[in-house]
């Protein structure tokens, strides 16, 4: 394969060709424009070859082609728009001259700029492990190796070093002891460095305490775990840390009627290894999509036959088309036209030329963005697979496809054994890290092609292409045993999970229903026959016994629900069958009404309102499904017992899923009535009481969030609001709350003539109590915040907080300044906030110290006082530590906002632009908070 610059070369080469043609037949239109021979649409053509040559010159390294055809360009606008003066004739004959001579001396051109490389990326991910007890890196290295990772466990550094050498890890996991000698440390980061990017490093530890979390932030830690491990968490940290591994490939689809610079913009995406297509007609593009499905469309403004704007409005006519990026990539400078094309259906606008590394991270941030809206709308919060209804599409799709491609095609379906017992006994939130550990799983342990996922609860839907039932049947159950091999944790208690599944192949008359509920079958009879198993569908479990059974030689004991009679109604087309339950049921002294077809028990329901109805399947008007189906819609919370002669396990196992609430086989059984009646009714009754309860709670918990959005505004309204005019700044800030109300806190006021006392804090937890201590915190320092120095306001504000602090156990980051606005110096205490910097005019950053620990966390280091001047273009920059959750990368380095923002950029829009991120995320982990305070002038 070619590389980067050899096939730019040859694209360069025949560009510079096309240029002088260009060149050419621009000067010879001109000449006819003149001399008065020129078509009206000449003019027009000059000025778009000129718009063309603008936009791609730079980009093949001759920036003087861009200048100088952006100059004809802006002139022939005039002239077009009606100036016609000599003085703008004379100018474009003297550009179009300089053109030439430019394309006459054309030599190698300067450098399209640096050009990103594709990840190199591992089938597998190779996880290191230094453990100073070789026995417990063992065990934790085998359960991480469960999820499909490739684990080696080292219990001296030499030995890790010698394997790095000769393969580097993914990530590495090690005990906090080996951080403690500064040759080891000093080895491990060397080792982590082999590479452009760092190796993701992992600290266990015994002890969580502040300390500690610090120095193995401070050796680039990137997670930390206390013992006992939880390996569902640590696996977590794994994916995250690795997931580029994973990721498919972005597709971007280039749309330009110029054949030459799609094909530049296609190399230079490719070499940062995402997959393009090109197209130079942009009206065959909506006929192509559906195939393609690109994560991004990037397209050129101007083509012929149809503008890119007209093409991204047909293209949003299409509601399946909406979730694509379209990104035009132009050389028009207006921004009003600019604005306009993005109203069409665009949603961004890069200017050409453009630096291919410029241009790779547009595109990338983008995608990488669409891609988290798209995952929130297909796939299930909780395990990241797909949802039942995206689920049940592909079922569908998928067997359409095999059928007509004559292939085979299998499906399976798991459930979690005995999952209740698991919630009930170690809690919903161990639950929750069981079904993911399942979906991981699963994920790492089947194929790209193989799609998963979550039917509801704990039920599972594995789609198999290309795979027959007995390979489907291998590969399900090497996973059912490798996943009762993980060790789940809640608390200090470990505990493992089993799982049962059911394996259907598609048959020549099957649909995606039948093939559904043969997959249905297989699982109940898993479910039968002793869990922990996979069983193959067999398609002959029909049963065709429909005699009754000999009546009871007692009577059904007699059920009252809720202090009441219990109503049953009986909805069978069999005149015997209601005649024999007319009289075990009468025995009873139950009141009993009776319906022979479906429509006429739907009348009778809401005059009834029936606790229990026995409702035959098969009818001759409505089946029995539909009927429990059109029960379920109208709201009737009657227990519903399914009846049929002619079902099977299957049939059993749909009717659940569409709200039944049991099951009986013809012949009925006396005894077997009587339990399921009385079950039922039981279940009823406590469902009822539930529902009563749920009410009140409802009505309670409508209270509670009533004083607590009164909280919150009281809250918000203790903020400042209204920015002090400051000669020469501008102050502005921002604060979301993850809930209503939260700890994050900033506040300003004037001491006195020409300074301005500035506080920035983030008090340790959520919630209500958070919010507490901070309206203490913020009220203490605005009454010690006088004139002297934040070094003497932070001792006064240390005396008055100390026993609060100390009761509730609790500490404050903070960052309180005082800034002299005639000599703007900005005079400061950290006390360990750290998440600040000031930008520099032209770009450059600057880290303030020093630091001290946050308040409430004892300490014999004494507080220093910092100071920074500040000039014309600078800013000052503070944001608290929930954007981290937002932006991970943070984490490593925060400077890199400073990469957001640009020396004509005030305040308000600095806080504005750090904050866009989190608004596109939607929901808040923590709070965000930003505070920017921007030097504006002499």
């Amino acid at each position: 394969m070619q590389s980067f610059s050899a096939r730019f070369e040859e694209l360069r080469q025949s560009y510079v060709v096309q240029l002088a043609e260009k060149a050419a037949q621009m000067a010879d239109d001109w000449k006819k424009v003149e001399a008065g021979a020129a078509h009206p649409a000449t003019l027009a053509g000059i000025q778009q070859v000129a718009h063309n040559l603008a936009g791609t010159g730079s980009t093949f390294g001759f920036p003087q082609v861009s200048a100088t055809a952006h100059g004809i360009e802006a002139a022939l606008r005039q002239i077009m728009g009606g100036d016609g003066g000599d003085m703008l004739r004379v100018k474009v004959r003297d550009l179009i001259h300089s053109l030439q001579q430019i394309v006459a001396g054309v030599v190698d051109p300067a450098p399209a700029g640096d050009m990103p490389s594709a990840p190199a990326t591992a089938a597998v991910a190779h996880i290191y492990f230094l453990c100073t007890d070789a026995d417990e890196g063992t065990s934790i290295a085998a359960q991480v190796a469960n999820f499909g990772y490739e684990t080696h466990v080292f219990s001296h550094i030499d030995e890790l070093q010698a394997t790095a050498q000769a393969a580097t890890p993914d990530a590495l996991v090690l005990d906090i002891a080996f951080l403690e000698h500064a040759d080891i440390r000093d080895s491990i980061d060397r080792l982590r460095h082999l590479q452009a990017v760092p190796v993701p490093l992992i600290v266990i530890a015994s002890h969580g305490d502040f300390a500690a979390r610090l120095h193995a932030v401070r050796s680039g830690g990137n997670a930390y775990f206390t013992r006992p491990i939880d390996v569902g968490t640590l696996v977590d940290q794994l994916d995250r840390l690795t997931e580029h591994r994973r990721s498919d490939p972005y597709h971007v689809l280039i749309v330009d009627d110029s054949r030459l610079v799609a094909d530049t913009y296609a190399i230079f995406l490719s070499a940062s290894g995402i997959h393009t297509t090109v197209i130079t007609d942009p009206t065959v593009v909506s006929e192509k999509l559906h195939d393609l499905k690109p994560d991004l469309i990037l397209m050129d403004m101007y083509m012929p036959g149809c503008e890119g704007r007209e093409l991204a409005a047909v293209l949003r006519q299409q509601p399946e088309l909406h979730s694509i990026p379209i990104v035009y990539l132009s050389a028009e400078m207006d921004r009003g036209t600019q604005l306009a094309a993005m109203d069409e259906g665009g949603d961004d606008f890069l200017t050409k030329p453009i630096n291919p590394g410029h241009l790779v991270a547009a595109v990338t941030s983008r995608i990488r963005r669409a891609r988290v809206m798209r995952s929130q709308m297909l796939r299930d919060s909780l395990t990241g697979l797909f949802n039942h209804s995206v689920t049940e599409d592909m079922l569908a799709r998928e067997v359409s496809r095999a059928r007509r491609n004559k292939r085979p095609f299998s499906m399976g379906l798991l459930d979690l054994d005995h999952f209740k017992q698991v919630n009930d006994r170690y809690g919903h939130a161990a639950g929750d890290r069981v079904l993911k550990s399942l979906a991981r799983l699963l994920q790492q342990r089947l194929r790209i092609s193989d799609l998963i996922g979550r039917y509801g609860g704990e039920e599972f839907v594995v789609l198999m292409p290309e795979t027959d039932e007995q390979g489907a049947f291998n590969v399900l159950d090497a996973i059912r045993e490798r996943f009762a091999q993980v060790r789940h944790r809640s608390g200090d208690a470990e505990f493992s999970v089993t799982l049962s599944g059911g394996v259907s192949s598609l048959q020549s008359s099957d649909d995606a229903t039948t093939l559904s509920e043969s997959a249905d079958t297989a699982l109940y009879q898993a479910k039968h026959h002793g869990r922990d198993q996979i069983v193959l569908a067999t398609r002959n479990l029909l049963r065709n016994d429909v005699t009754f059974g000999q009546a009871p030689a007692t009577v059904i004991e007699s059920t009252m629900i809720l202090g009441v009679q219990a109503h049953v109604l009986v909805v069978d087309d069999d005149p015997y069958v209601r005649d024999m339950l007319k009289h075990w049921l009468g025995s009873a002294n139950y009141d009993v009404q009776f319906a022979s077809l479906g429509r006429e028990a739907l009348t009778m329901v809401p005059k009834m309102n029936p606790d229990l109805v026995l409702l035959d399947v098969l009818m001759p008007d409505v089946d029995g499904l539909e009927v429990l189906d059109l029960l379920r819609s109208s709201g009737c919370d009657a227990a519903v017992v399914l009846t049929t002669a002619y079902g099977s396990e299957r049939i059993a196992v749909n009717a659940m899923r569409r709200g039944a609430d049991d099951y009986l086989r013809k012949p009925i059984q006396a005894e077997e009535l009587q339990t399921v009646l009385n079950r039922n009714l039981e279940r009823l009754r406590l469902r009822r009481q539930n529902s009563a309860l749920q009410h009140q709670l409802e009505e309670q918990r409508q209270k509670l969030d009533l004083e607590l959005a009164r909280a919150g505004r009281v809250q918000m309204d203790l903020l400042p609001r209204q920015m002090p005019r400051l000669p020469g700044f501008t102050l502005a800030a921002r604060c979301i709350p993850s809930s209503l109300v939260g700890g994050d806190f900033y506040d300003w006021h004037s001491p006195g003539p020409g300074l301005l006392n500035l506080t920035f804090g983030d008090v340790m937890g959520k919630g209500m109590p958070a919010a507490l201590l901070m309206t203490t915190v913020r009220a203490v320092m605005r009454s010690v915040g006088r004139q002297t120095p934040p070094l003497v306001n932070l001792r006064y504000a240390l005396t008055a907080l100390d026993s609060d602090l100390n009761n509730a156990r609790a500490f404050v980051t903070m960052f309180h300044a005082q800034l002299d606005l005639v000599s703007r110096r900005l005079s400061f205490i950290d006390a360990g906030h750290g998440l600040v910097f000031v930008r520099r005019a032209g770009g450059g950053v600057e880290t303030l110290s020093p630091r001290g620990v946050p308040l409430g966390v004892p300490s014999r280091e004494p507080y220093a006082q910092g100071e920074v001047q500040l000039n014309p273009g600078d800013a000052l920059i503070l944001f608290s530590d929930g954007l981290l959750d937002t932006w991970p990368a943070l984490a490593d380095n925060h400077l890199i906002l400073a990469e957001l923002l640009s020396d004509d950029v005030q305040a308000p829009a600095m806080v504005e632009r750090i904050l866009a991120l989190p608004a596109l995320v939607g929901s808040v982990i923590d709070d965000l908070t930003v505070v920017a305070l921007s030097c504006t002038a002499e």
